[in-house]
């Protein structure tokens, strides 16, 4: 877990930028409320 939430160096941190809010979206409507499938498409979060 420290290795994730830490010292991981490709894990982006702070807001969702416009793009990423868009596709969150676009997910949604997509695939429902199947957050982890959702979040398995957001690179790097």
């Amino acid at each position: 877990l420290r290795w994730i939430n830490y010292l991981r160096p490709d894990l982006k941190r702070g807001n969702f930028t416009d793009e990423e809010d868009e596709l969150i979206i676009k997910l949604h409507t997509l695939l429902g409320n199947k957050w982890s499938l959702i979040a398995g498409r957001l690179p790097g979060r």
